[in-house]
């Protein structure tokens, strides 16, 4: 490995000269940096984070309780979403949990805080010795382009959205989260299963639940007509084809849809069940699948981790993709 001193020795300078210049310090000269700089890359010197991350908390006299920092940055999402909605909270202590055990400590960041560029956010967390990058799940898009300065950061992403660059990332498996639906539905004896998903939330899956539904349906000649992708708007036409389909149980892709099903007051055959691929807590009498996002999120954490015991950055050649289906929950009575 290329140390500081063998630098200095080819430059011809001191010690603290090739720290400052590889530090970009405006004590040193432009012109000089740059020579410094090139000749590092030259020699093929790569900075170690860990210590440059200590030493920036040593310059700075700040005292960190838990430790080296990551930062959690939530993508797209405004700092009073990320603070009041259930789902991203449970992501964010998923993961600031996780992080607490391994000795680390979460800063959050917003991408859409006023005035914040993605320049802006990579050189605040330099300014800071954050190496280490946890992206938070993106709610609303599907793709997502982020133009951080990657070289000089360890990321992973929590979720499953199509990210440019592609990083590592933990999300749910989607897949097979439909298929242990399906299975469950077939085992209490349900054979004509409908599935209606957001067309949104079914691209950000990489249409997994689309795939799985097609594959696992117990009429797989009837799947074509069972999958639904959003809510009929017409409650006569909804009628419809409910009618024509007879379901024996309704598989959403979220709990907002099962609540607009009650509201258009549409009577399923036979009280046939209605689960959710996104269970929640807040409405106990739907079953379905809990996403566990806060475990996602802690593997997450894991993904950050290894690359920095590892001396890994930038953007990966081969992105590690760690993906869990989630467990089942059944539905509970309704009080009252």
């Amino acid at each position: 490995m290329v140390t500081l001193q063998q630098i200095a020795r080819a430059a011809g300078c001191s010690l603290a000269t090739v720290s400052y210049a590889l530090r970009e310090d405006p004590r040193i000269r432009p012109e000089r940096r740059q020579a410094i700089q090139a000749l590092a890359a030259r020699l093929g010197y790569r900075p170690n984070p860990r210590f440059a991350a200590l030493m920036s908390h040593i310059r700075n006299a700040r005292r960190v309780a838990a430790g080296e920092r990551i930062a959690f940055v939530w993508v797209y999402t405004p700092r009073a979403e990320s603070e009041q909605d259930p789902f991203l909270q449970r992501v964010f202590l998923g993961a600031k949990a996780r992080a607490e055990t391994l000795g680390y400590g979460l800063e959050q960041f917003w991408t859409a805080e006023r005035g914040m560029t993605d320049r802006r956010l990579s050189e605040v967390m330099k300014a800071r010795g954050i190496v280490g990058v946890l992206l938070s799940p993106v709610m609303h898009e599907a793709e997502v382009t982020l133009d951080l300065d990657w070289a000089c950061f360890a990321p992973a992403v929590i979720g499953s959205a199509r990210w440019n660059p592609e990083l590592h990332h933990a999300g749910h498996h989607h897949y097979l989260a439909m298929r242990m639906a399906l299975e469950r539905l077939a085992a209490a004896g349900c054979r004509r299963p409908l599935a209606i998903l957001e067309a949104a939330v079914n691209e950000r899956a990489r249409r997994a639940w689309e795939a799985a539904f097609a594959v696992f349906h117990p009429g797989r000649r009837a799947a074509t007509d069972s999958l639904w992708i959003g809510l009929p708007g017409d409650r006569r036409a909804l009628r419809r084809r409910l009618r024509a389909l007879r379901p024996d149980a309704v598989v959403v892709s979220a709990q907002s849809l099962a609540e607009q099903l009650r509201s258009k007051d549409v009577p399923l055959p036979g009280d046939a069940p209605i689960i959710t691929l996104h269970w929640l807590p807040t409405a106990p009498e739907i079953g379905g699948i809990d996403q566990s996002y806060d475990l996602v999120a802690a593997n997450a954490v894991d993904l950050v981790v290894s690359q920095l015991n590892g001396n890994e950055l930038g953007v990966p050649a081969l992105p590690r993709m760690l993906l869990f289906p989630g467990r089942w929950v059944p539905a509970t009575e309704r009080q009252g």
